[in-house]
This record gives structure tokens, sequence and C-alpha cells, in this order.
């Protein structure tokens, strides 16, 4: 069993997928707007264009997403309660990823060394979703 990382935009999750396909150097395998889905019911071109299902893979993990549909889900109320954890294996590579995932957004808690990390930090990126990118000390 994996557990995988669902996340769903108020109509911004192919930007939020394609920055991130950036970020982690890979690319969206796969991207369905609500329009091209079968089974829906009749939408108008706004709804039909938004993104029913997309995907990445980041190192062996997916990143999936889709855009809210408030028909189905309502209103999309922001990302709380959770944060994406990225973890790193050196202090550049954590802060360099830190760097990409802030611009933007907003910094929660500076990178910084801890007394559990070589390097930790916390941002909501410029979609609004919740990081904390670590890298643990050397003698972990």
């Amino acid at each position: 069993m994996k557990i995988e990382t669902y996340l769903t935009f108020p109509g911004t999750a192919e930007a939020a997928m394609a920055f991130y396909a950036e970020v982690f150097g890979t690319e969206v395998t796969d991207l369905q707007r609500m329009g091209e889905m079968p089974d829906m019911p009749p939408m108008s071109d706004d709804v039909g264009n938004l993104i029913g299902h997309a995907r990445i893979n980041i190192q062996g993990r997916l990143l999936m997403a889709s855009d809210s549909f408030e028909a189905f889900s309502g209103p999309h109320q922001g990302f709380h309660g959770f944060s994406l954890s990225a973890q790193c294996n050196t202090p550049d590579e954590a802060k360099a990823l830190f760097a990409q995932l802030a611009d933007g957004g907003e910094v929660t808690m500076p990178m910084d060394k801890t007394f559990w990390a070589a390097a930790f930090g916390m941002c909501r990126d410029k979609f609004g979703v919740p990081w904390m990118v670590n890298c643990d000390a050397e003698d972990s």
C-alpha cells in the first residue's frame, strides 16, 4: 500500500501542477479536463476547461490534483490542517527547493538549522499549499 497526495485547487490546478513539475524536475503525466471526463453532466465551457484530474510522479510518489467543482465538492475552502513534506539529501538541496517553493508565496518559518535538522523551513507556495522542507542533521 502507498499513500499518495491529492490536492483540489480553486481553478488553478493546471498552473499548480506545471509549477510542481518544473520545481521537481518532472512532467505532468496525466491531465484531463472536466469536459473530457466520461459520464459527466452537461457543463459550461468554463467548467469543462477546469482540470478533472492531473498527476506528476516525483521520485516514485504521485502528486495528483484537480480543480474544485462546486456542484460536487462545494466552494474551495483553501488548504488547512496539513503540509506537504519534502525530505532533501543536503542542506543546499533543501535551501534551493525551499526558495523555489516559497517564491511568490509566504515563508511561515525561515529555512534554518534546527535541533533535528541541518536545514528546515516552512512556507505556503503561490497556490496556498503548505510545505515543510527538511534535511536531517548529519548525526540523525
